[in-house]
């Protein structure tokens, strides 16, 4: 089976789901090519082996050089979910031991965040952190980048479901949603945060917040995190 690779960003790290055969010829190449660009991008990538069939010495070799690539900026590239016949070639070549590997993707997400062997992680930034939900790539952009210029560590993602995920591997206290954001995986979205961490503050933008002159919108926008921040502490 040819390799497929499918990749989505969970907050400021990008996972990708393999499928099929990693071995040498076009597959090798692909890898090269997708992975590496990810580390490029974000220095910590989750590679979910689930539905990976084989891998071959080429395979394995293209691993070992994406994984010194991904160490060599600060970051990781760690293994999630391998299966057993693969798991065994690793620990054949005695190579099982050069790879992070995790059972579970949330497992390998969070120690992204919080750091582990190789990566750096993202514990070492003392800025307070907050997640942001916002269905727009461009109103999501514009949060972190005046969230991150006023002094905060924003996480941001477009993608409602990942919340829960990120909030446990973050630690954040603060989470900033857009007001369309209401449902989490079928819950209000506070008791889906409550139910990771019942100690985290819950901010919902205006309606107008992505329609109004933007100096407005980010002025009422630090005014409101700094209030709920020093609630919070």
């Amino acid at each position: 089976m040819q390799l497929r690779l499918e990749g989505r960003p969970v907050g400021e790290v990008m996972v990708i789901q393999a499928s099929g055969r990693i071995v040498a010829g076009n597959e090798v190449f692909t890898l090269h090519a997708q992975v590496g660009d990810a580390i490029e991008k974000y220095g910590d990538v989750v590679l979910q082996f689930d539905q990976v069939e084989f891998v071959d010495s080429s395979g394995l070799g293209a691993l070992m050089r994406l994984v010194q690539a991904a160490r060599a900026k600060g970051g990781d590239l760690k293994l999630s979910g391998l299966p057993l016949k693969v798991r065994k070639v690793l620990q054949l070549t005695n190579l099982l031991a050069q790879f992070e590997t995790y059972e579970t993707l949330e497992e390998a997400i969070t120690a992204a965040y919080l750091g582990s062997h190789y990566s750096r992680g993202k514990t070492g930034d003392a800025r307070p952190r907050m997640l942001c939900i916002y269905p727009s790539n461009d109103v999501s952009a514009f949060l972190r980048e005046v969230l991150c210029t006023a002094g905060y560590n924003a996480i941001v993602t477009t993608t409602p479901d990942d919340v829960q995920l990120l909030l446990k591997a973050t630690k954040a206290k603060l989470v900033v949603v857009s007001p369309r954001v209401q449902i989490v995986r079928g819950k209000p979205i506070a008791k889906a945060l409550q139910e990771i961490d019942p100690t985290v503050s819950l901010l919902t933008l205006d309606e107008t917040f992505a329609t109004i002159d933007p100096g407005d919108a980010a002025e009422k926008l630090l005014s409101d995190v700094g209030r709920m921040l020093a609630i919070a502490s």
